[in-house]
């Protein structure tokens, strides 16, 4: 993997899931990590751990990234250039089910919060010479899932917000990619797995659907995301690279399988 000594990066919703598995990896490639949540107990867990500074914030509190800026320049003694919008929600629902506020509650996290930080990072990253921006995008944004109408609308968002920046700032030396995950084990995903009527079964199902067989582990994001914003991909802005066990190849994979040999 390619160093980033030297280099501060800010990670959001970083104290979990795919967030912190990108925080490790970046602090232990050099990086000094600002691991961005909302969750003061995860956070107290990152305390004390090597190039990691973790950080209280909510990315849709634009006074958040003025902290988040602040800290970079005082106990630091830099500014980020390298960022990676992670933090989101999921609201399950469709247009008929979501309230006025379901849909600002997705938008606000999963949209302005990518908005509200890198235009909050963007001026630094200029002034140096230079950055990387990696968003968070989703399967879902290319694959429509039913019952998450914001989330979906949200991820699409992040595909054109991502390819508008790096076709905006690429003359200032700024790079921005977005990845793609598919399912991931994450808190998050097990979270709303124990909602469902039968747990194992859903489970099983989101499994098989992929053509590796198996469920993403954060790592396996997380390790795309550090390539992205190494210099290793250098030549690599504008990306939309999707990190899914294959389940984007098809519309089903599960459907051939179920066809049997027809030949």
């Amino acid at each position: 993997m390619a160093s980033h000594k030297g280099r501060i990066a800010v990670v959001t919703g970083g104290a979990s899931g795919i967030g912190l598995a990108t925080v490790e990896v970046l602090a232990k490639q050099g990086a000094v990590v600002i691991a961005v949540d909302r969750d003061e107990a995860k956070l107290a867990d990152l305390s004390g751990r090597e190039n990691i500074h973790p950080l209280l914030g909510d990315v849709t509190d634009t006074n958040t990234w003025d902290k988040i800026v602040s800290y970079a320049k005082s106990d630091l003694s830099g500014v980020p250039t390298l960022f990676v919008s992670n933090a989101a929600i999921v609201t399950v629902g469709s247009i008929l089910e979501l309230t006025d506020e379901d849909w600002h509650q997705v938008l606000s996290v999963n949209l302005m919060g990518s908005v509200y930080g890198t235009r909050a990072l963007l001026p630094g990253m200029i002034e140096v010479g230079g950055g990387s921006i990696v968003l968070m995008g989703s399967i879902d944004a290319h694959m429509a899932e039913q019952g998450l109408a914001a989330y979906c609308a949200s991820k699409g968002a992040i595909l054109q917000l991502s390819k508008v920046l790096a076709m905006d700032h690429a003359r200032q030396g700024v790079r921005v990619n977005c990845v793609c995950p598919g399912v991931t084990d994450t808190p998050l995903f097990r979270y709303h797995l124990s909602k469902a009527d039968d747990p194992e079964s859903v489970l099983n199902m989101r499994t098989d659907r992929n053509p590796l067989g198996r469920l993403l582990a954060p790592e396996d994001v997380a390790k795309t995301v550090n390539f992205l914003l190494s210099d290793d991909a250098a030549g690599i802005t504008g990306a939309l690279v999707p990190v899914d066990a294959g389940l984007s190849t098809s519309f089903d994979f599960r459907s051939g399988e179920e066809w049997g040999d027809m030949a």
